[in-house]
């Protein structure tokens, strides 16, 4: 039976080979412990200003910055009304009133979305700070 031209034929790995992806593995474990211990942590990012006219779902795993972050201090409600925000899949609301601020916060990078609602109709504008 002849080849089909443009086929090869499969060759099975040798030890070099498995010894030499070994490697590649091993130098790319190190290279991502190396920059896991040289990437700061508290590193603080504004987050655009959020304006809400029924509900809105930041997912911060999909958005910038990509990763679970450990805190929004401030979560100011620029008004004119107030909103509730959701951390995650809690089942408690935090309602902030127009010109007021809080501070989110948790002990672990935990963080993965927050949803902001408002009253049907009554439109509002958030800032946050958050800190990963």
């Amino acid at each position: 039976m002849e080849k089909a031209e443009g086929e090869s034929e499969r060759v099975e790995p040798g030890p070099v080979q498995v010894a030499l992806l070994y490697k590649i593995l091993k130098a790319q474990r190190e290279t991502l412990e190396f920059l896991k211990s040289i990437t700061a942590e508290g590193v603080d990012f504004p987050i655009p200003d959020v304006s809400v006219t029924d509900t809105r779902t930041i997912n911060f795993l999909k958005e910038y910055p990509y990763r679970k972050i450990r805190s929004i201090d401030p979560v100011f409600n620029k008004g004119p009304n107030t909103a509730w925000v959701r951390v995650n899949e809690e089942a408690k609301e935090i309602s902030i009133e127009d010109r007021e601020d809080i501070t989110i916060s948790r002990p672990k990078a935990t963080i993965e979305h927050i949803t902001i609602r408002v009253a049907a109709g009554k439109p509002t504008t958030i800032r946050m700070i958050g800190h990963y």
